[in-house]
């Protein structure tokens, strides 16, 4: 957003809230909004303001907004983020929240990479009990991630509440052609990525992306693209934390995978069980580690036996079969020589390209899986240096072609 525009909101904030707030400056912005700081002139106190964006604004119309802000508003924990306020303005839909003096949990992940456990694991526990009680009065957040928990003397405050559903329900919940969504790939639940049904344990899913972020320094699935990645959250199994951190006890990753679990049913039931099970991991591991009684072993979660995935989740087997047998072939190749078409008899069946997957299933819903699986190849692939790897921008022409392989191969001077 341009300066000139950023400075015409704020004048119009200014206008038209000048008898309730006086409206500052800009402290933030974000995908979905714009954040001010204010005085509450009725209250003397410090808010924060935060405006959605217009075309956001325009989706979702002022009552539908209002409604479900009004309904956030209703919800009253130690651990979320109040409501003060709301209302539409000259056209800008707002909400009023407390200015929060500390950070929020991106902030600090970017400072410091990764979280000490107990912090990490304590922090998560926050958050579910916060969304517990959500869920326990009818609301789900749908928009977890470390951007909407902020932290106020060191402790959790989850935010945002409400907007997510809001947008949903204009019809929004995918992403758009500029990647934005209601809930961010990086901690999406695979059933809303697909538009199905979802309930609290999306949520929980979310939270346990978060927290396996604030432990590793990544989230479980990163991509090229944000349907690479939630192809990614489908199809593939979550990669070890211990792999990455040995110091990570098995309880807490068992936990943690149990409420990553692909199918809703798998993960627990509750958002309070999953706080109960970090928060009774957490203590096991203090015990080892201080040499106090251990927590009886009737009390801690056990890692779970891998339940049937869907039929097509075996695709993710595919991919990795797929990669790991063209890295083969191409090291082979590498250690014996060319073959005669790379001499000039052809195509160099070392340069690939990977032609995007039909979803012959009938439904756009799972069209984010193709074009993810394809996207997620080409990216893997081109990390063989004895392959040349047509780019996804390459291949895209190609995509609803009728053309048969050979003349796309042609086309496109691939041997592969």
């Amino acid at each position: 957003m341009s300066d000139a525009l950023v400075g015409d909101t704020l004048e119009r904030l200014r206008l038209t809230l000048t008898d309730r707030y006086a409206v500052s400056k800009e402290i933030g912005r974000g995908g979905m909004a714009a954040v001010y700081i204010a005085e509450d002139l009725r209250h003397g106190r410090q808010v924060a303001i935060k405006v959605m964006r217009p075309e956001l604004a325009a989706s979702i119309g002022a009552d539908r907004f209002l409604r479900e802000i009004r309904v956030a508003a209703q919800l009253q924990h130690p651990h979320i983020l109040p409501l003060y306020d709301s209302g539409e303005s000259d056209g800008l839909l707002f909400y009023v929240m407390p200015f929060v003096e500390g950070e929020s949990l991106r902030d600090k992940l970017t400072r410091e990479q990764q979280l000490e456990i107990g912090e990490a694991v304590r922090l998560a526990a926050e958050a579910a009990d916060a969304l517990g009680y959500a869920h326990s009065h009818g609301v789900v957040h749908r928009d977890i991630k470390p951007e909407n928990i902020m932290l106020s003397g060191g402790h959790a405050l989850v935010a945002d509440f409400g907007i997510a559903k809001a947008l949903s329900v204009a019809g929004a919940e995918r992403l758009t052609e500029t990647g934005m969504a209601i809930g961010t790939p990086h901690y999406m639940s695979p059933e809303q990525a697909t538009g199905e049904h979802i309930d609290g344990r999306t949520d929980q899913y979310s939270l346990a992306c978060v927290l396996y972020e604030l432990l590793a320094g990544a989230p479980p699935f990163t991509g090229p693209t944000p349907m690479a990645v939630l192809a990614r959250h489908s199809l593939e199994r979550v990669p070890s934390l211990r792999i990455v951190r040995q110091s990570i006890p098995e309880a807490i990753e068992a936990t943690i995978g149990r409420a990553l679990e692909k199918v809703p049913a798998d993960r627990f039931p509750t958002m309070a069980e999953f706080a109960e099970a970090l928060r009774t991991a957490e203590l096991e591991r203090i015990s080892l580690r201080t040499g106090a009684r251990p927590v009886p072993t009737a009390e801690l979660p056990r890692p779970r036996a891998k339940p049937r995935r869907r039929v097509w989740a075996l695709g993710g087997v595919g991919v990795a079969l797929v990669i790991a047998i063209a890295g083969a072939v191409a090291v082979w190749r590498q250690l014996h020589g060319p073959t005669d078409a790379a001499a000039g008899e052809g195509p160099d069946p070392r340069r690939v390209a990977v032609l995007y997957f039909q979803n012959r299933g009938g439904s756009d819903s799972l069209r984010y899986l193709t074009d993810g699986l394809t996207e997620a190849l080409i990216t893997e692939l081109a990390q063989v240096k004895a392959l040349q790897v047509i780019s996804r921008n390459g291949v895209t022409p190609y995509r609803n072609t009728s053309a048969g392989p050979d003349s796309i191969g042609r086309a496109l001077k691939v041997g592969t």
